[in-house]
């Protein structure tokens, strides 16, 4: 409790309502992450399974963890609704190309529902364009989860 109350504090959010929860490793996380999203938009998931919600689809970018991936084959999404976003020569996540894939998707009859950014890619260490993802989510109903496995500890450097 109390160091959730420190980490809300050093991202912004003294007072605010944020919550998490401490796991064994990042991989763990993401595959939280996708459950607790789909819950939220589908809670009839729970009781039925998956033969009850339309084609999910997710995003994330084709420089992130491959754990979003096994993620969703283990929540029985599938891996192949998982579409990789093409990322910059620095491996950012380019969000033009996420928004065209999730316009895609639906136009598909697809539900997207969730995205991943990542805050710290395992090969670059690059951080996605976090506000312009966050914007698109928001414009699209979607969960947004960041991965910060690599780039969370930097939230306690004092540099």
């Amino acid at each position: 409790k109390i160091t959730l109350k420190k980490m809300r504090e050093i991202i912004g959010w003294p007072n605010g309502d944020g919550d998490g929860v401490f796991s064994p490793g990042g991989a763990i996380n993401n595959l939280y992450a996708v459950m607790a999203a789909r819950y939220k938009f589908f809670p009839e998931v729970k009781m039925k399974g998956m033969a009850a919600v339309p084609q999910l689809v997710l995003f994330t970018s084709e420089c992130s963890h491959y754990s979003t991936k096994k993620a969703a084959a283990a929540l029985g999404i599938g891996a192949d609704n998982v579409f990789l976003i093409k990322a910059d020569q620095r491996g950012k996540m380019v969000p033009a190309d996420l928004e065209a894939k999730i316009i895609d998707s639906k136009k598909k009859g697809m539900v997207p529902f969730f995205v991943s950014a990542t805050a710290g890619t395992t090969v670059y260490g690059a951080f996605d364009p976090l506000h312009d993802v966050a914007d698109i989510c928001q414009r699209h109903n979607m969960w947004m989860h960041v991965d910060a496995a690599w780039g969370g500890g930097l939230l306690m450097s004092r540099k």
